[in-house]
């Protein structure tokens, strides 16, 4: 196809190519679509992967006084971001045994990526109350994405 402009030939491109060009996009932006809607690429975000596992369980060894319960709790994160844990809770054979009041978990360090077995944060979760020797306890901590995170121990 010939094109005149001001008395000068020009040349366009043929309908042939260009009809190959635009199914070219067309295809490629389709494929990029599908794979957003239906997760062909995956996903782009990374979570945290913690796993508790208790240390020990002291029915009346925290606190002002030595009269509230308390259990250590090891933490891994083997996900790909780190977690803070916000708050924790105790539970015992007669219902809640003490839930710490304003999530009272120390340290509050967040629980970097990575972190094994081999180097865990230790995180104590405080009763309000004290506990009974020998009594089996449940708990769980409260993660800063709003996931709970269940323990059980034996307090000693």
């Amino acid at each position: 196809m010939k094109i005149f402009q001001n008395g000068r030939k020009r040349k366009a491109i043929s309908p042939v190519l260009a009809t190959v060009i635009l199914i070219a996009i067309t295809l490629i932006a389709a494929i990029a679509v599908a794979g957003f809607v239906f997760g062909l690429f995956g996903t782009f975000t990374s979570s945290a992967n913690l796993a508790s596992q208790v240390v020990t369980c002291v029915h009346n060894g925290g606190g002002a006084g030595g009269l509230v319960g308390y259990c250590e709790i090891s933490l891994t994160n083997t996900g790909g971001s780190s977690a803070a844990v916000t708050g924790c809770s105790i539970y015992g054979t007669a219902g809640v045994v003490a839930a710490t009041a304003g999530g009272v978990v120390v340290p509050s360090t967040p629980v970097k990526a990575g972190t094994t077995t081999a180097a865990p944060v230790n995180v104590y979760c405080q009763a309000s109350a004290a506990g009974t020797a020998g009594a089996v306890v449940s708990g769980s901590l409260t993660v800063a994405s709003g996931a709970p995170l269940a323990f059980t121990g034996t307090y000693s």
